[in-house]
Parts: structure tokens; C-alpha cells; sequence
């Protein structure tokens, strides 16, 4: 089974994720990162998937081989896993935009929703207008 908090965590780790991020997020990133340097001391296969060079074609490989060896150290340590995931949610929440917008619909709608934060022009909802045959 495919962990999406797993997977983020080995992108994030396989990739340049630090560049672009403010500094309570990469001071967040960096914790998640220490806590899993210190994990791949003591398991054999998290410590080669992070040591392993990125394949020239990007870090899809790594990133895969990293998020593997994660799932099985996270398997094999709770705590760790608990950890490693409280970690990220505070990672997470540094990149939560303060602005950020959230669209929710509940409720019975019987007609067209338009959900958006910023619209530049006009918005048109409904059936086009009849064109005239001659």
C-alpha cells in the first residue's frame, strides 16, 4: 500500500524540497530530515537509498528506494514512524499559506458552483446564449 505521508517524506528527501521554503519550513524540513539520518544509522537500507546519487534522468529512483526503505524502517520502530509523521505534520503546516483559500459545497445544489480564489475577467454560468440561424 502506497503511504502518501511516506512518499512525500522520500521526495522531499530526494530532491532539492529546501529551496523556495521559508525559514520555519526548512527548519521544519531539517527536523524531519535529522530524525531520518539518525533512524539510517542504525538500518542498513535507509542509509544506502540516502547515500545512493540521484539517476541522471532525476530522483524518481532514489525517491522510490528512499520511500521503501522508510516504510520498512517505520514497520519495523512505531515510535519512529509516529515521530517521523508528527515531524511532517509540522512541516506541513509551516507551508500552509496564511491566504490560502478553501472551497467547500454541502448542501443540495441544483445548479452550477463556481469555486475560485482569484478570477482576472468575467465568469459566465449558464447555457450559451442562442445563435440566430439564417
Amino acid at each position: 500500500m502506497d503511504d502518501p505521508i511516506l512518499t512525500a517524506v522520500a521526495v522531499a528527501l530526494s530532491t532539492r524540497a529546501v529551496e523556495g521554503l521559508g525559514d520555519a519550513a526548512r527548519e521544519a524540513l531539517a527536523s524531519v530530515m535529522r530524525l531520518v539520518r539518525r533512524k539510517a544509522a542504525e538500518h542498513r537500507a535507509l542509509r544506502a537509498a540516502l547515500a545512493a546519487e540521484p539517476a541522471s534522468g532525476g530522483g524518481d529512483d532514489r525517491a522510490v528506494a528512499v520511500r521503501r526503505a522508510l516504510a520498512d524502517a517505520a514497520a519495523h520502530d512505531p515510535d519512529f514512524d509516529q515521530e517521523l509523521r508528527r515531524r511532517w505534520a509540522s512541516f506541513h503546516q509551516t507551508t500552509v499559506r496564511a491566504d490560502a483559500v478553501t472551497n467547500t459545497v454541502s448542501g443540495q445544489v441544483t445548479g452550477p458552483v463556481v469555486q475560485a480564489r482569484d478570477i482576472s475577467g468575467g465568469v459566465h454560468v449558464g447555457l450559451p446564449p442562442q445563435q440566430h440561424r439564417p
